[in-house]
């Protein structure tokens, strides 16, 4: 069963078990330092990731060593401003870019999942019907919460 969401522009959703999440964020944080202009998203996005010294817990999301808080890796990108979706994208991009160019037999389970989300972002920016390729039973509605810089 997942215990991650990540929901995205058209309300699809996105799910994997957290360690899959939690290390797909690692490769996407990882590539978000290094684009022009993203490094508060990139500072934002980096507090959601754990280190290997912080724990699950059990929700989708870890509990931070240092300060004991909570944090979830549920997020629907339609809360992060268009400038930053477009880092997010991009970054998950060259994520992808680089795995594959390693050529890596450990890499084909994180090669799948990043192809998998870029696909569906393929497909929304298409129109396609988002139950096509849902890991949810339905779209979610946007809260029309705003999280992140920029706003």
């Amino acid at each position: 069963m997942a215990s991650a969401f990540w929901y995205l522009e058209d309300g699809r959703g996105f799910a994997r078990r957290y360690n899959g999440i939690a290390k797909m964020l690692e490769y996407i944080v990882s590539e978000l330092q290094h684009l022009e202009g993203a490094s508060d998203f990139y500072d934002y996005l980096s507090e959601m990731v754990p280190s290997e010294n912080d724990e699950p817990n059990g929700h989708g999301g870890f509990i931070k060593s240092t300060t004991r808080e909570s944090v979830m890796l549920d997020f629907d990108l339609r809360s992060f401003t268009l400038k930053n979706r477009a880092f997010f994208w991009e970054a998950t991009q060259k994520a992808l870019q680089k795995l594959i160019l390693a050529k890596k037999e450990e890499n084909e389970g994180m090669i799948f999942l990043l192809t998998t989300l870029l696909d569906m972002k393929k497909r929304i920016n298409k129109k396609e019907d988002p139950m096509l390729l849902n890991h949810l039973i339905h779209t979610i509605p946007f809260d029309g919460e705003k999280l992140g810089p920029g706003w």
